[in-house]
C-alpha cells in the first residue's frame, strides 16, 4: 500500500458540489512492475461532484528505472506529468465503458487510492524507444558484445531465407526475365 498516494476525503462527504481540497505529495512510492529511483512528488486537488470526487493530479516528477532496447542495461529516464484527471465514484456506476478507468472511493476509510492511475499514467509517459543515450549502439546480434565499448567483426547481413522480402526478388528476376 502507497501511504504518499492515499489521501483522506471525508471532509467532502457532506459538502455541495464544487467543494474542493488540496494536497501536495512529497514521498516514496511503489508501483507494480515499475522501480522509481526517486520521491514521487505532486500535487493534488480533490473536488466534490454528483456521485463521488474529481482527482486533478498535477505537476508530477520522479524518475524511473528503464531497460535500454538497444544494449539492454538498465538506466534512469526523469519523467513529469502536467495534469491527469480521474473520477472516483461512491458507488459503481451502472454504464462502464471501460472497467479498467473506473476508480471507487473506499467508503469505509473514506479515501482515495491514486496508485494504479498513477502506474498507468507514468508508463504513457514512457519513451517509444527508452534508450540510455542517443547514440547507444546496441549490442551485436552475433557474438553478443555490447558495441558502445568494444566493436567485433561479425556480419550482420540476414541470410536470404530470413529477409522478409526476399520472395520479391525472386518474382522480380523471373518476370524480367
Amino acid at each position: 500500500m502507497n501511504q504518499t498516494l492515499i489521501f483522506d476525503v471525508s471532509s467532502l462527504f457532506n459538502k455541495g458540489i464544487g467543494t474542493s481540497i488540496k494536497y501536495s505529495f512529497d514521498g516514496p512510492a511503489d508501483f507494480e512492475g515499475l522501480k522509481l529511483n526517486s520521491n514521487l512528488k505532486g500535487e493534488l486537488e480533490i473536488m466534490r461532484i454528483e456521485d463521488g470526487v474529481n482527482c486533478k493530479i498535477l505537476n508530477v516528477d520522479s524518475s524511473i528505472e528503464l531497460t535500454c532496447d538497444r544494449c539492454l542495461k538498465k538506466f534512469n529516464q526523469d519523467f513529469h506529468i502536467n495534469e491527469d484527471e480521474r473520477q472516483y465514484y461512491f458507488n459503481q456506476p451502472k454504464i462502464i465503458d471501460d472497467p479498467n478507468d473506473v476508480f471507487l472511493v473506499n467508503i469505509k476509510r473514506q479515501d482515495i487510492d491514486l496508485t494504479e492511475p498513477l502506474r498507468q499514467e507514468i508508463i504513457l509517459h514512457f519513451p517509444r524507444l527508452p534508450v540510455c543515450f542517443k547514440s547507444c549502439k546496441g549490442i551485436c546480434p552475433i557474438c553478443g558484445i555490447d558495441k558502445n565499448n568494444k566493436n567485433c567483426n561479425c556480419q550482420e547481413e540476414l541470410p536470404e531465407e530470413n529477409k522478409p522480402l526476399s520472395a520479391l526478388k525472386s518474382l522480380i528476376k523471373k518476370n524480367n526475365g
